[in-house]
């Protein structure tokens, strides 16, 4: 696999420092002073008159003199100097710089001019660049500080990526004072070429990083962010604080739903999706990231918890209570356990006791609670005590977590006194804080995480399959309306649209004078309703444009003039092409809902569900979420809101058909996914009641599409491509599927892989695999299709499928290639199966438009290079390892 580009920044073997200032107490002299301590790797001095502090072999007038390559540079020279530096950096080859210099005589215009004029000359050169005027980045386990920050950090587990240098500064200060160390801090505040989600795909496969906090004040690259937090959130806890919640949409949306959706909606949604956790300060972000070693025992949300004293346990269940923590059902048998405990005041959740001190029965209850099946996760709330202490509290806890395979959460409360056992219980690896209600929130945020994890491993399709829409039709539609200089639907083009996705549309009539709007009336049935018809106006109760519950031809005759009349009055340039009449639905059980799409300007089209009718502003009920949805994903949605009570039966009322109810969002997903055109989608009402659900009103806004755009580009997660489904015979006639993989795929993997001999996992993987690990799983199946790829070739034996080859592709860095495998299972070699898997691979690549498909195979793998060679790659060897060739096709 080739070393992502990063490594050159995080893991150099060679860095530069290039500046221009005199004596031991100039920038670049203690920045080399600092690195030459605490780095292990070479650092040379690119400076003319510097040569006495680090000595004659490490210091050269100019970077292009330092013999050998050169990884990392760091530039501290003043910034008219920079401009020159960079030509000389690009000018040996070296593609990975840091400008530290300050810009402290520019202000405004004239340094954000002089920054983009770095920018450009840095992407000219094939240079990606931090700075200028920047913090940088700090690797403390490795001795790398690519900053003019003097704090010394202590190595950790922990990496944080700031969009902000002021941020990054106050956590290193905090981080000293808490004891917490970190893997990686890195300022986002000035970065050419070097990106937020490259920067995930290079933490998860850091081995000095177990989890990640990131400080974010936008998103520009909604799917390359997402991509990354996806793939680093399959193996590793990501906590994300963003500011900016209150921000004010620009511009008056024209839907209902563009006006109740803010851009924070969307970004809680992505991150949902994406199988993170959001902190709301800098304080929840640090208070996660403590809990988050235990990450890996998480598997439910019912809280258990265990008091000494019973005002620590109530405070932390009105904790539990604000943030919707269950607390767990103990069972008769734990409740008669705690009972027969003399120390205990309690027997059911919470437990507590507050007569007693830390006591032998103290620690039992510990173990009765954390063996519980109904209990998910233990809280231990400690106090000051008065009595006797078990001198092992740390060790027990720490044998309760390991036996029962639970997290463990403490609360020290007090301060001295509990000094000792806080600093105990802190060593041997389990959360401690100084409240309840921070060790509940700690709790909170942990059970998040395994709730988003559940969405993270959904792979929806953009369409289902035993769903035909008009796509084609629709499509017609929504370019006819553009041709014509149009953005908005009328009536009947929005309901032609929907029905195209098979969504139940209430009949209608256009009409275009009184006579016309009574034989409509006639024809679908009294009582009727009648709307305005115009371009103009989207909401129209706003203009009394909609008459409800005319019952018979006269009233249609006045209710037709009314309309008509009041339209002329409140908006008289407002367009109108007609009246519409249709059958007024009426119905005791009936609920009016709102389903829509919103165009995020970041995240692209989002779902909207809530609550419906003319309050729709006044209720403010809704739910989001980012297609494309599945079954799961759907019915989350359709809970999340208050709207979803009414939904069950109450009174005399029956419950609603909330598997119509579904059918309808899973219709609407598959709109977002396949018509780009759409900025806009309300519907409003959604009737429903315990039978059926219809549509009386709806508004579709569109706009045209960036040029060139390709499939599901407008979305910021890529749905399972269901178009790549193939069936293929073998010459013995044998039917094979090859489809890409899937998440629930993992158990037919585990399986093949297991299945391949000895020398066959060699050959794919270079080293011996002696056992799938469910984290190799999990990198395998729940890919994202947006960089990755990954076909499987399967037959059915005895009604079961077997997975019998692999092919797969990643996109490689720099955006235009992409690194494949390709492995066969030992009895079907010479079938025809690895020509197959990689023509269609191919094909994949070709088609997200890559140019170039390359891989490194063993030299003694001949079938792999004979199979290369018969498809068109090029075979070079390797200059650096005999053992090893590259292959490379231009597609």
């Amino acid at each position: 696999m080739k070393k992502h580009y990063l490594t050159h920044f995080f893991e150099p073997s060679t860095i530069a420092i290039i500046g221009t200032g005199e004596g031991s107490d100039s920038i670049e002299a203690k920045l080399s002073e600092r690195l030459k301590e605490q780095f292990k790797g070479k650092v040379w001095l690119g400076h003319p008159r510097q040569r006495s502090l680090l000595g004659g072999s490490r210091h050269y007038d100019t970077i292009d003199q330092v013999p050998g390559r050169v990884d990392l540079a760091i530039i501290v020279t003043p910034d008219s100097q920079v401009n020159e530096q960079l030509d000389r950096c690009a000018a040996v080859g070296i593609d990975s710089v840091v400008v530290l210099s300050h810009l402290d005589d520019r202000d405004g215009f004239l340094r954000n001019q002089f920054v983009e004029s770095l920018r450009r000359q840095a992407d000219n050169l094939g240079i990606r660049m931090w700075g200028p005027d920047c913090y940088g980045f700090v690797r403390p386990a490795l001795g790398i500080r690519a900053t003019l920050d003097r704090v010394d950090i202590k190595p950790g587990k922990i990496a944080l990526i700031s969009h902000s240098g002021a941020i990054c500064r106050a956590v290193t200060d905090w981080a000293n004072a808490s004891g917490v160390g970190f893997s990686t801090i890195i300022s986002l505040e000035q970065a050419a070429g070097v990106y937020a989600g490259d920067i995930l795909d290079y933490l998860v496969i850091d081995q000095q990083t177990e989890c990640i906090l990131i400080y974010a004040e936008g998103v520009q690259d909604s799917r390359g962010f997402l991509s990354g937090l996806r793939g680093v959130a399959r193996s590793k806890p990501v906590i994300v604080m963003k500011t900016g919640r209150h921000g004010e949409v620009a511009g008056q949306q024209l839907s209902h739903t563009g006006a109740l959706v803010g851009n924070d909606y969307v970004f809680n949604a992505a991150l949902e999706r994406a199988g993170i956790v959001r902190a709301h300060s800098l304080t929840d972000l640090f208070l996660a990231a403590r809990a988050f070693p235990i990450h890996r025992s998480v598997r439910g949300e019912r809280i258990g918890i265990i008091s000494h004293g019973l005002g620590p346990a109530i405070m932390a269940c009105d904790k539990a209570y604000d943030l919707n923590l269950p607390l767990a059902e103990l069972s008769n048998e734990s409740s008669a356990k705690l009972a027969s405990l003399r120390s205990m005041d309690a027997s059911v959740n919470p437990v507590y006791s507050s007569r007693f001190g830390l006591n032998d029965e103290f620690m039992e209850a510990c173990e009765i609670i954390a063996k519980d099946k109904g209990v998910d996760f233990l809280i231990v709330v400690l106090t000051p005590p008065r009595g006797r202490v078990v001198a092992d509290v740390d060790e027990r806890l720490f044998k309760i977590q390991k036996a029962s395979f639970k997290p463990i959460v403490v609360c020290c409360m007090g301060g001295d006194n509990v000094a000792v056992i806080r600093r105990s219980l802190q060593e041997r690896g389990i959360p401690v804080f100084s409240s309840p209600e921070n060790a509940v929130k700690a709790a909170k945020y942990l059970t998040t995480y395994f709730k988003n994890r559940t969405y993270l491993v959904q792979a929806p399709a953009s369409m289902a399959k035993d769903v035909h829409p008009d796509i084609e039709g629709a499509r017609l539609i929504i370019e006819g309306v553009l041709q014509e200089g149009r953005k908005i639907l009328n009536q009947l083009e929005s309901r032609a649209v929907l029905k195209a996705f098979n969504i139940p549309i209430n009949p209608s009539w256009n009409t275009h004078s009184a006579n016309e709007a009574l034989v409509a009336a006639e024809s679908v049935g009294f009582p009727v309703v009648l709307k305005i018809n115009s371009p103009d106006i989207s909401h129209k109760v706003d203009f009394s444009g909609v008459s409800l519950n005319v019952m018979n031809a006269q009233a249609v005759r006045s209710a037709y003039k009314k309309l008509m009349d009041d339209v002329q009055e409140k908006k008289p340039d407002a367009r109108v092409e007609g009246v519409i009449v249709e059958h007024m639905v009426t119905s005791a059980a009936n609920r009016e809902l709102l389903l829509g799409i919103k165009n995020d300007s970041v995240f692209g089209p989002v779902l909207v569900f809530g609550h419906g009718g003319t309050m729709v502003e006044v209720m403010n009920d809704i739910a989001i979420s980012l297609p494309p949805l599945n079954a799961l994903l759907a019915q989350t949605l359709i809970d999340s809101p208050k709207v979803a009570k009414m939904l069950d039966s109450f009174r005399n009322m029956p419950a609603a058909n909330r598997v119509e109810l579904e059918r309808i969002i899973l219709r609407l997903s598959e709109i977002a996914c396949e018509l780009p055109w759409i900025r806009n989608l309300d519907i409003n009402p959604l009737v429903l009641d315990d039978k059926n659900a219809i549509v009386l009103d709806a508004v579709i806004e569109v706009d045209y599409l960036p040029p060139a755009q390709k499939r599901y580009e407008h979305m910021a997660i890529h749905p399972y491509p269901v178009y790549l489904e193939t069936n293929w015979q073998l010459k013995n006639g044998l039917d094979v599927r090859i489809r890409p993989i899937r998440p629930e795929d993992a158990e037919l993997e585990k399986s093949f892989i297991e299945s391949l001999s000895e020398r066959s996992r060699y050959y794919r993987f270079m080293h011996n695999v002696k056992r799938v690990t469910p984290e190799m799983l999990a990198r395998f199946t729940q890919i994202d299709y947006h960089r990755e790829m990954a076909l499987v070739a399967l037959v059915q034996e005895n009604g079961i499928w077997q997975e019998i080859g692999v092919s797969r592709y990643v996109v490689n860095p720099d955006g235009v290639s992409c690194e494949f495998a390709v492995v066969v299972s030992d009895q079907w070699h010479r079938t025809g199966i690895g020509y197959k898997l990689m023509e269609l691979l191919i094909e994949a690549a070709r088609a997200k438009g890559l140019k170039f498909m390359d891989g490194i195979v063993l030299r003694d793998n001949v079938p792999m290079r004979k199979l290369a060679r018969s498809m068109g790659f090029e075979i070079r060897d390797d200059e650096k390892d005999e053992d090893i060739v590259y292959i490379i096709k231009k597609l």
